[in-house]
């Protein structure tokens, strides 16, 4: 079981409707659905500074050690991740407080919220 999370950036505010479509569009691969941003791809490189990424190198150990359930997502649009149930709580709240830093949208898709920056 897993925690999905996604950022980006908003020029404004935005309501839990638009911001599901957003995430869907992001999630079915789509590109252009959100203005790409530096501030998306410094909150990325945060992200990778505090919890290593998956990857095809990465052990076994390691890989057991890791919050992600799978890559982390990047395409200079938005950074999508998927949490090991077991460490939501304390990972998604040091993303939520990294991407609130950076002046990011969070949605959190299984609460169908929206935090602003």
């Amino acid at each position: 079981m897993s925690y999905d999370l996604a950022f980006w950036y908003e020029s404004g505010s935005i309501d839990s409707t638009m911001a599901f479509r957003k995430y869907d569009a992001m999630t079915d691969g789509e590109s252009g659905v959100t203005a790409g941003s530096p501030k998306v791809a410094a909150f990325h490189r945060d992200v990778l500074n505090a919890y290593q990424n998956l990857t095809e190198d990465t052990s076994e150990e390691e890989a057991e050690q890791s919050p992600w359930t799978s890559s982390v997502h990047f395409n200079g649009e938005c950074v999508l991740v998927t949490i090991a149930w077991s460490r939501r709580s304390e990972v998604a709240d040091a993303l939520i407080t990294m991407a609130k830093n950076r002046g990011l949208v969070t949605y959190d898709p299984q609460q169908e919220l929206v935090i602003q920056a």
